[in-house]
């Protein structure tokens, strides 16, 4: 007899409950609707029924992304690092003129790693560069020339996270920021 087990947190339970009754009443309002079974309900049941399961499916994605989650809380658990990531350049208002801009960082207590893994350790992974919240580069050198030709001129901020090796954040993250002026269009 096959046995049916969950190991994770409550939200996900739920979430998982919530998807496997939206299947059932899902199945059995379209069954209704197609003439398949379930005469002795009233068509308009089976309809209630397809849309009850269609709002089910939503609530189990919703769970444990909105619903049960604690403001401010990571959406999984993920471990800590004691690496420390440094922006060496470009300084705080440095004014950057051109189509690249040369970003160099400092990665000490952990070691960057190329290959994307499911084993998570705290001290290896890779660097993500950010311009203005966008992801630039996954780096795997300390130096990254990213493009920054499509920028206006005025003020931008580039953010380095250095990440596990599952591209995930650390809890808390470690990453740096600075602000930098483009000079031309």
């Amino acid at each position: 007899m096959p046995v049916l087990a969950h190991g994770g947190r409550p939200d996900e339970l739920v979430a998982e409950l919530a998807i496997l009754l939206a299947l059932v009443v899902g199945w059995v309002g379209a069954a209704r609707l197609r003439g398949r079974g379930f005469g002795w309900m009233p068509r308009w049941a089976g309809w209630g029924l397809l849309g009850t399961g269609v709002g089910l499916a939503v609530l189990g994605v919703l769970v444990p992304t909105v619903i049960w989650r604690a403001p401010g809380a990571p959406s999984a658990d993920r471990p800590s690092s004691t690496a420390e990531l440094r922006i060496l350049a470009p300084v705080e208002g440095q004014q950057v003129s051109g189509q690249f801009l040369d970003v160099v960082t400092e990665l000490t207590g952990a070691t960057v790693v190329e290959a994307s893994v499911t084993e998570v350790t705290p001290d290896t992974g890779h660097v993500h560069v950010y311009v203005d919240d966008q992801l630039m580069s996954m780096a795997y050198a300390p130096e990254q020339q990213i493009p920054i030709d499509f920028l206006e001129r005025g003020p931008h901020v580039v953010r380095v996270e250095f990440v596990a090796a599952d591209h995930g954040a650390f809890d808390p993250p470690v990453a740096e920021s600075v602000t930098f002026v483009k000079t031309t269009a």
